[in-house]
């Protein structure tokens, strides 16, 4: 679960850091009466990535890591994409 704690961590860190140093919008929502996870990136009206976690508490650890995982993979090269083009524009 600590593995799992931290890439929570690190895909909140992201989305925090696309809300406030690019013109991303990032939404996490924890649902514990739906017992999901939703992440949102938009730019504008545009959706640019999003992913559900559905049954979060009855999902298999290993699986829910490598859910995670790929979540904060995804939110990275998002933040790297933002990087480059502001490095260009600069």
């Amino acid at each position: 679960m600590d593995d799992n704690l931290a890439l929570f961590n690190q895909i909140n860190s992201l989305s925090y850091w696309l809300l406030k140093k690019s013109d991303f919008k990032s939404s996490v929502t924890f649902d514990a009466t739906d017992d999901s996870y939703f992440i949102s990136i938009k730019k504008g009206i545009q959706s640019i990535y999003k992913h559900h976690v559905e049954d979060f508490s009855r999902k298999d650890s290993r699986l829910l890591k490598f859910e995670l995982s790929s979540i904060a993979s995804h939110l990275l090269q998002i933040k790297q994409s933002v990087d480059y083009d502001q490095k260009q524009t600069a």
